[in-house]
């Protein structure tokens, strides 16, 4: 790998150019060092069909682990992200994020209604009326959220 690096004016503005051959760990990596501020602003790096995108965390609707791969759903498209539930969850703390499941965090504003089910778990209706199941064993974590304790 060549690396080159030019001197430029204060005036102008700084740039970074990647000239790879495929997105790897370590590519990603790189760009988070240099734009450290795109995760606390909340954004996140997806990819879809060989081309990554900028979503905003807030245009999120939810986020699922399924055979070792985590999606992002927004509410026009589907898109792969390649860091792990967990960290996601952690990046996502502070923007509305909870865990529903052991395989999926919700966008908390994107909630429209919920309701009990008869297995104890919750069923919420999400802004674009798709429905998710918050399993029993995280609706303490949603009750604490919305302000109303543990109480059943």
């Amino acid at each position: 790998m060549k690396i080159h690096i030019n001197l430029i004016p204060q005036e102008e503005e700084e740039e970074v150019v990647f000239r790879i051959h495929g997105m790897k760990k370590h590519v990603t990596q790189a760009i988070d060092i240099l734009n450290p501020g795109e995760k606390e602003a909340g954004y996140l790096l997806c990819k879809k069909e060989e081309k990554f995108f900028k979503i905003l965390a807030g245009d999120v609707l939810y986020l699922e682990s399924i055979d070792r791969k985590v999606f992002v759903y927004t509410e026009k498209e589907t898109l792969e992200i390649s860091e792990k539930l967990y960290v996601l969850e952690e990046q996502l703390s502070e923007c509305s994020f909870i865990r529903i499941s052991k395989s999926m965090l919700l966008n908390f504003d994107k909630i429209y209604s919920f309701y009990p089910k008869l297995s104890g778990n919750l069923e919420a209706l999400l802004v674009n009326q798709e429905k998710v199941i918050i399993s029993r064993r995280y609706v303490p974590g949603l009750k604490r959220k919305l302000g109303m304790g543990d109480k059943e």
